[in-house]
């Protein structure tokens, strides 16, 4: 008989800590979302800041809303090789689609995310 309440006790005490587990767990879940949004902040002032960039002339072959613009997180590199240090620059790439993109290929600008500053473009050719 005490091994069968042993038994029982030893098995709700399991239930409560997996019960606690899953309540961390639920709490972990939201930690993601918010990284989420700051990261979506981050990417509009990036296309912002691209957008200021361009002169009208480019601004009219933009296609599409500028504010949907493809942002993506690159590294710094000379002639397509990452730069040698331990720590390679990353910057964000910010590129607009044109209705010139057929012979000239999009806009493609380059932001340094820590300075927000330009710190090059896509050769269009």
């Amino acid at each position: 008989m005490k091994n069968l309440f042993l038994f029982i006790f030893v098995l709700l005490l399991s239930f409560i800590c997996l019960g606690c587990t899953n309540e961390n767990h639920v709490a972990t879940l939201k930690e993601p979302t918010e990284t989420v949004i700051e990261l979506e902040k981050v990417y509009m002032e990036m296309r912002e800041i691209a957008w200021a960039s361009l002169s009208d002339t480019d601004k009219e072959t933009v296609m599409g809303n500028w504010k949907d613009a493809k942002v993506t997180e690159e590294q710094l590199s000379v002639n397509d090789e990452v730069q040698p240090d331990n720590n390679p620059m990353k910057v964000m790439k910010v590129i607009f689609n044109t209705s010139r993109d057929r012979f000239l290929g999009p806009i493609g600008i380059y932001i340094n995310p820590n300075t927000n500053k330009i710190i090059s473009r896509d050769v269009r050719m």
